[in-house]
């Protein structure tokens, strides 16, 4: 994967220069992603990196380039997440519940496939990402315990947004 620096996205100064590693600084007024409150609950799972626009990147278990979303267990022990939530809108927490027997083991991710295409097999929540920026919100079981979420701007094609390193504060792109 490729680090690269936000500002020349976020500001238009022309095209992101291949093989350049920034360090972002700009994270208090970074409008691309805002973390609303990072892990409010007790539950060791961050929304750990996401594509909002997808179209050659990752393929689905269906052979089709769908937005995803990565749910990272950064605990020593494994999480259920099966009676879970997620959700594109924090007014509406209890969108789209994971299923009954999800576990993520101890470090370990899980990816849900935002695509609308909830009988597919795998895991594919009952929304898509809206390239033009939304949230993305996990609740525990009771729906509205929030565990992490995160609002993101305009997204440019087969690029993701992820925490760097995993579970940690800063958002980096990656392609």
């Amino acid at each position: 994967m490729m680090y690269y620096d936000l500002y020349p996205m976020l500001y238009g100064e022309g095209p992101i220069k291949m093989l350049k590693f920034v360090r972002i600084l700009l994270l208090p007024v970074f409008f691309a992603i805002s973390l609303v409150n990072s892990v409010q609950a007790d539950i060791p799972l961050v929304i750990n990196e996401f594509m909002a626009s997808n179209s050659n990147s990752e393929l689905d278990p269906q052979g089709q380039n769908d937005d995803w979303i990565e749910i990272y267990n950064y605990g020593s022990n494994p999480v259920y997440m099966g009676g879970m939530y997620l959700s594109d809108n924090l007014s509406a927490p209890t969108r789209w519940q994971i299923p009954v027997g999800t576990t993520i083991p101890a470090g370990g991710y899980l990816l849900i496939w935002a695509d609308e295409d909830t009988e597919d097999l795998g895991l594919h929540a009952n929304f898509k990402l809206s390239a033009d920026g939304e949230e993305i919100c996990l609740f525990d079981t009771d729906g509205s315990t929030l565990i992490d979420s995160l609002t993101f701007g305009e997204q440019t094609a087969d690029v993701s947004c992820g925490r760097f390193p995993d579970a940690a504060d800063d958002w980096r792109i990656f392609t």
